[in-house]
């Protein structure tokens, strides 16, 4: 009998047992279940904001059959990267260089050279190779002598072969205070320099006051937010100065709002540019503010592009300055960086620009008043000139 009882509550004991870990095995499948339901639903709302953005905002859709993509990758996007890569799917289909998803690190950079707070080496490269273009100064790249023209070889065990510029400042980001070698290649040397990544002072623009009372402006981004303003700093520091050397070399652009304010502080009068978005046209122009009236020189290269170039087209063709140099990128078009719900962001073409006289300077770029390819001699050229206008006024004043 004693055996019989102990067989049934043992019997029983089991399958309470059992039907509790069923119970909790069971809860656990549906709590997983859900959330990976509810993760999937964040993610796909995510990809769906990012198409919704380009279908409202990206000035070429007309081109693009963007309606097959909407509802595109239904049910297959189970979590962010899922999302993600759905997004970048859809933004080659635009087959724009400048339409682009940006991913949490790469939008956060982006805010932090808006606000003018950078973590790095300080060194700016090339879009296309891992070629140096320009080293910030007091950097830790300048300090341990890097310089223009530098081509990095390595950094780590990592070698930069095949890579661009993007994807080599991939491989120096990092950790501030790390130590991490760089091999370049210089001429015919190969160098090796250990760095440390900095919290960096980044001022856009900087200045120096030439010999004959002539000052060089030096504007090396205009994607700061105060990029405007510390152009104005400057250039109070040298109302006096007979004229002004305005350096946009290597300049890639940033805000477009930036060139605008330069340009309407160095004009008179007359169409700074003219933006043309899916809904219509604005003209913005000089609005009576300037506050320097002497003469300007502009030194401009290959690399200077989009705001550069809204900058240097509204003074050049409103007979303001003369442009010493190569001819320039050629970017007229207008992008807008778009946050999405996870924080990463679109980076999309929303309007082209045309220059005062209403060209369209895409893929063609500004040729200079005065072509001079060698870079050592363009800022004696522009120093000559400014000298010869100096003289000349003098004359005309007598």
């Amino acid at each position: 009998m004693d055996n019989k009882n102990t067989t049934k509550i043992y019997l029983k004991f089991n399958l309470v047992t059992f039907l509790v870990v069923f119970l909790l095995s069971s809860s656990t499948i549906f709590i997983q279940k859900v959330k990976a339901n509810s993760n999937s639903i964040y993610a796909s709302s995510v990809y769906k904001t990012a198409w919704e953005t380009i279908n409202e905002k990206y000035y070429f859709k007309s081109k693009v059959n963007l309606e097959r993509w909407e509802n595109k990758f239904e049910n297959k996007i189970d979590d962010l990267d899922d999302a993600h890569n759905c997004i970048n799917k859809l933004v080659r289909e635009l087959d724009d260089p400048y339409t682009k998803f940006l991913s949490r690190e790469k939008f956060q950079e982006e805010q932090d050279i808006i606000n003018s707070t950078l973590t790095g080496i300080g060194v700016k490269l090339s879009n296309k190779k891992p070629i140096v273009l320009d080293v910030l100064a007091e950097s830790p790249a300048e300090k341990e002598g890097i310089m223009p023209n530098d081509y990095i070889l390595s950094v780590g065990n990592k070698s930069t072969n095949n890579l661009d510029g993007s994807q080599t400042a991939d491989l120096i980001r990092g950790p501030v205070g790390a130590p991490f070698t760089v091999k370049l290649k210089r001429r015919e040397k190969v160098l090796t320099k250990t760095l440390r990544r900095e919290e960096l002072k980044f001022r856009a623009v900087s200045s120096r006051l030439l010999d004959n009372n002539i000052a060089l402006i030096k504007i090396d981004s205009f994607l700061p937010a105060n990029t405007s303003n510390l152009f104005k700093d400057e250039i109070i520091k040298y109302m006096s100065a007979d004229g002004i050397i305005i350096d946009l070399r290597n300049n890639s652009g940033g805000l477009v709002k930036n060139a605008i304010e330069i340009a309407d502080m160095l004009l008179k009068e007359g169409k700074i540019i003219s933006t043309v978005n899916l809904s219509k046209t604005i003209n913005d122009f000089a609005n009576s503010s300037q506050i320097y009236n002497s003469n300007i020189v502009i030194l401009a290269n290959e690399r200077t592009a989009s705001a550069s170039e809204i900058l240097l087209s509204a003074l050049k063709e409103n007979k303001r300055a003369i442009v010493i140099g190569k001819k320039t990128f050629g970017k007229g078009l207008v992008q807008e960086l778009i946050r999405l719900p996870d924080d990463t962001a679109l980076q999309v073409t929303i309007a082209v620009y045309l220059t005062p006289n209403g060209t369209f300077i895409n893929k063609k770029g500004i040729i200079p008043d005065v072509i001079l390819n060698n870079e050592e001699k363009q800022l004696e050229k522009a120093r000559e000139i400014l000298y010869t206008l100096k003289e000349k006024s003098k004359i005309a004043f007598l």
